[in-house]
């Protein structure tokens, strides 16, 4: 499937609407379980950098970014030039 790629500022409004549902999700459990929100933190890995919703909603990376080695030299993959995600890592994430 090939998807149409969004603009900048579609992917800048998709990076908030994505925050903005973080934070309520964090604000619900931070309520039930009476905690101060304040004083927890969350790690939310890709959430900064690109937005990507791959497989099936749109994706920021551009894979054109240089090769990197990965496992000890095992194998080579191409990163986002935008962001340095490595793309086995990303297809690894997303994949079936």
């Amino acid at each position: 499937m090939i998807k149409t790629r969004l603009t900048e500022a579609e992917f800048e409004q998709l990076k908030l609407d994505r925050d903005a549902a973080l934070d309520a999700a964090l604000g619900d459990i931070c309520e039930g379980m009476g905690w101060n929100k304040d004083d927890v933190r969350v790690h939310t890995p890709h959430a900064s950098g690109c937005y990507c919703d791959c497989p099936t909603g749109p994706c920021q990376h551009e894979w054109d970014g240089p090769q990197v080695e990965i496992n000890g030299g095992q194998g080579m993959s191409v990163t986002c030039s935008r962001c340095g995600e490595i793309a086995m890592y990303h297809d690894m994430r997303c994949g079936p």
